[in-house]
């Protein structure tokens, strides 16, 4: 027996703390000790030992009790993670012909559900290599947002609540990626989809925010949310459905030799819409718009959402039939894949350029490097490039939700309870938060794809390679959004955290560069301890080099074999390509928002500018588009369907009763009372009767 044989403990003990944490929040509420919602209560708490920003409040001891029994669960599940993980690098033997454990995974029964004739439905669990990257990954930032949030949402009367949320959040993500097969895997990914629903939600009593602020509202957010992923969740289902009619099986190991010998014009198509659950998910365009308004949820949930758990769903599905896009489906399927994740990456980045809200930014980022791990899965012959790029992502981007969330917290007043998330009010944090500054820099170098930080090593594959494939239109718009993406995140810096005249030529700015009414200071060490160890695990993660000599993360994820990572051509002429544009991003936001050579308003000056500006600011006017669809078109459907309703079918049942009144309002004529009447009416009737007999035996017309 080996440690992977207890695998299914990973979500146990998450499923475990759930459950007390729900069952102590049950009792506290039937004995009226969970404090009442308010509308004035906000996301920016204090330690719970003091107060901060005029708002104090302390945490209950059976809340924080709920709240040390997720982290205590997700540290033993994470600990487990990593002994399985050990287990695999370990490789040992463990079937017949020298089988390594990398290579054939272990199939774990768990509950056999239900069966219907000759067909058997069960739980299953499957771990491989791809399962166990996944709960690294879903193990480690829950449990760093969980240690987080002690200190975020510290005084919050729904402290007990949100981790409970996170638990099932976390529990959910588990299930998605152990899941042997595809019912499981559609079990856990319809309740990420709850998960998110409440998380998003969780502050359903604030006020609404001022008008004119980026900052979305937590009610319509959860529900826009929630209803936009279900879109892609029907073409999704659909897909599952096909592949099942073509292959007669649901489990992976299966599907991927049976869809071998099906009709691959089905499978394709299933594929295509399997790949709609994605889009969905991962927000893609064009059911991208839900994850900007996510950031309505408290921000250990924008890390968690966008990092670990729902967004990464997408990415790990594609990549978990990736076999069959690969083989069993036309090539067409993965380019759809490919395309539309390109596309994603560039259109996301545009709109992060104009955003001010610190969280906005962020979100547009998490969209645009989705679709990095969409275009890296397509232009590969594996899965290899798409999940290391999602490997190294949730750090640096957990780190830089986390880290934003600090600034929000050290940002909030008495008047200002919500804090303050405008980047126009910011500035020159660094000196005020040196330890946020230094982690949320390292994240932004990573995220820029400056080596040696984990996002070069993973970005750079996925363009060199869609140039070694001859895919230059994946190349081209790769390329242009790295050179985006390190303008707009270093945009985000110098407008928070730097400023004319600060140190190192605006980079670490001052007092004299704050431009808000705040009294800004570090967040408080259960806040900053999680950001150290993420900023420590994107320096590390990158130093690893796992594209090096050995390949080793490529080696590991394709079950031991050697794979053989053509970058490109001159890989040195593409790295310098990659990394040049990106030096290039980070020196013209330098120039506008450092040492502000260059006016922040140089490009809207002229009237061209000015009008790209305003349809970026706007997001391209998509959200406008799906109102005017709705309003218009669906409520115009609606309409006729009501009118058709209501006069013809309604006209229909309503007129044969009207007929039939009528009908007796002209009978009702008849009953004069008078003998002759009756009689006159009794021989026309008898008339009437023989001459139809007459007729019918053919006495009449001979």
């Amino acid at each position: 027996m080996i440690l992977v044989d207890y695998a299914w403990l990973v979500p146990a003990l998450v499923l475990g703390a759930l459950a007390l944490e729900l069952l102590v929040y049950l009792v506290m509420r039937f004995f009226r000790a969970v404090p009442p919602y308010s509308a004035g209560e906000h996301e920016a708490h204090g330690e719970e030992t003091g107060d901060h920003g005029g708002h104090g409040g302390r945490t209950p001891l059976w809340a924080r009790f709920c709240a040390w029994i997720g982290i205590l669960s997700l540290a033993g599940a994470f600990a487990l993670s990593v002994g399985i993980l050990a287990e695999f690098i370990q490789n040992p033997v463990v079937g017949p012909g020298g089988t390594t454990l990398l290579k054939a995974g272990r199939f774990i029964p768990i509950y056999q559900w239900f069966t219907i004739g000759n067909l058997s439905y069960s739980i299953d669990f499957q771990v491989d290599a791809l399962t166990v990257i996944m709960l690294i990954v879903v193990t480690s930032v829950s449990l760093l947002v969980h240690i987080y949030s002690t200190g975020y949402t510290a005084g919050d009367p729904g402290y007990a609540r949100f981790f409970i949320e996170l638990a099932l959040f976390t529990l959910s993500m588990l299930i998605l990626v152990m899941g042997a097969n595809l019912l499981v895997l559609f079990i856990g990914w319809e309740l990420v989809g709850l998960s998110s629903y409440l998380l998003i939600g969780f502050w359903f009593y604030h006020s609404p925010p001022p008008a004119g602020s980026e900052v979305p509202y937590p009610p319509p957010a959860q529900v826009k949310a929630f209803i936009t992923t279900r879109l892609g969740d029907f073409g999704f289902m659909i897909g599952i459905l096909i592949l099942f009619f073509q292959t007669g099986t649901f489990n992976f190991i299966q599907l991927d030799s049976a869809t071998q010998h099906a009709d691959k014009t089905a499978i394709t198509i299933a594929m295509i819409l399997v790949f709609c659950g994605a889009i969905g998910k991962s927000a893609q365009f064009p059911l991208h718009t839900w994850l900007p308004d996510a950031m309505a949820g408290p921000t250990p949930v924008s890390a968690l959402i966008h990092a670990a758990t729902m967004v990464a769903a997408g990415v790990y599905l594609v990549a978990r039939l990736f076999p069959i896009y690969a083989v069993s489906a036309y090539p067409i399927a993965l380019q759809i894949v490919g395309y539309i994740g390109t596309f994603t990456a560039m259109f996301a980045a545009t709109i992060a350029l104009t955003r001010f809200d610190i969280k906005g930014v962020l979100a547009y980022s998490t969209i645009s490097q989705l679709g990095y791990m969409f275009a890296g899965l397509s232009v590969a012959d594996t899965n290899t490039i798409g999940m290391y790029h999602l490997f190294t992502h949730a750090f640096f981007k957990a780190l830089l939700f986390l880290g934003s969330g600090c600034v929000i917290h050290a940002l909030s007043t008495a008047q200002d309870p919500h804090g303050e998330q405008d980047m126009r009010k910011m500035g020159g944090l660094a000196r005020f938060m040196p330890i946020t500054a230094g982690c949320f820099l390292v994240a932004n170098l990573a995220i820029s794809g400056i080596p040696p930080f984990s996002g070069f090593w993973s970005k750079d594959p996925i363009i060199g390679t869609s140039l070694d494939k001859g895919d230059y239109a994946i190349f081209g718009l790769t390329l242009f959004t790295a050179f985006l993406t390190a303008f707009y995140m270093f945009r985000l810096f110098f407008l928070t955290f730097g400023g004319k005249g600060g140190a190192i030529g605006g980079l670490w700015g001052g007092q004299d560069q704050y431009r808000g009414d705040a009294h800004p200071h570090e967040a408080p060490f259960s806040m900053t301890f999680p950001i150290v160890v993420l900023a420590l695990a994107t320096i590390v993660i990158g130093a690893g080099g796992f594209f090096g000599e050995n390949q080793g993360f490529a080696r590991f994820l394709n079950g031991g074999v050697d794979v053989s990572f053509a970058v490109a051509p001159r890989p040195d002429l593409v790295t310098l390509i990659s990394v040049g544009t990106g030096v290039l991003g980070i020196g013209l936001a330098w120039l506008m928002y450092g040492l502000e050579v260059v006016p922040a308003n140089a490009f809207t000056r002229n009237p061209l500018g000015a009008v790209v500006h305003h349809v970026l600011y706007n997001k391209y006017y998509v959200d406008e588009l799906y109102a005017f669809i709705v309003k218009y078109l669906v409520l115009g459907l609606a309409n006729l369907a009501a009118l058709f309703d209501q006069y013809i079918i309604d006209g229909i049942v309503n007129g044969t009763a009207r007929a039939v009144r009528g009908l007796g309002s002209l009978s009702r004529r008849t009953e004069t009372g008078k003998l002759q009447n009756y009689g006159a009416a009794i021989f026309g009737g008898a008339m009437i009767i023989l001459l139809i007999i007459f007729f019918a035996v053919g006495i009449i017309g001979k």
